[in-house]
């Protein structure tokens, strides 16, 4: 599973990009401004043309398309997805579940059955007083009240939920 974060082009989440490309796993990879403009425009629309991408840089298709496959063979762009908005599907409410297993449960048993659960949008075993962090959209109220109750009968020992009210980040 993993958690989609999606910036735009404007200043105030570019300066994420630059902070994350500034640390020194990034650095190492060699990556200059050009390529901070083509991954923040992907990700901001992963669908977005070699061509647009090229004149927002001042460069040709070609050389941008040159970039981008150096940054997904180097491991840096990993992938493309597409976003979907969970309201459109029937799912209003957006949660963060934290849970801790019971002692006799297997984490890899936990985490095989939790795949299965279309509810949940990211999922992270986590240091700290839970076990998992786990972020979900669901139908309602009801929809979280149904899956805790999935937690406690599939290993979770305690569950403690939180309403997501507004997106500050992401």
């Amino acid at each position: 599973m993993s958690w989609v974060n999606r910036y735009s082009t404007d200043t105030s989440v570019s300066g994420n990009i630059q902070r994350l490309i500034a640390s020194s796993a990034v650095e190492s990879k060699a990556i200059d401004r050009i390529d901070q403009t083509i991954l923040g425009a992907l990700q901001a629309d992963g669908r977005v043309s070699w061509r647009e991408l090229g004149e927002r840089v001042h460069l040709s298709a070609t050389s941008v398309g040159d970039r981008v496959r150096r940054l997904e063979q180097a491991g840096i762009l990993t992938g493309y997805r597409a976003i979907i908005d969970p309201a459109a599907l029937g799912r209003e409410l957006r949660a963060v579940v934290e849970l801790s297993l019971r002692p006799e449960v297997i984490p890899e048993d936990f985490e095989t059955a939790l795949e299965s659960r279309t509810e949940v949008t990211f999922a992270a075993y986590v240091t700290g007083a839970a076990d998992y962090a786990i972020m979900l959209d669901c139908a309602g109220p009801e929809g979280l009240d149904a899956f805790t109750r999935w937690c406690k009968s599939n290993g979770a020992s305690h569950t403690e939920s939180r309403v997501v009210l507004r997106r500050v980040v992401g």
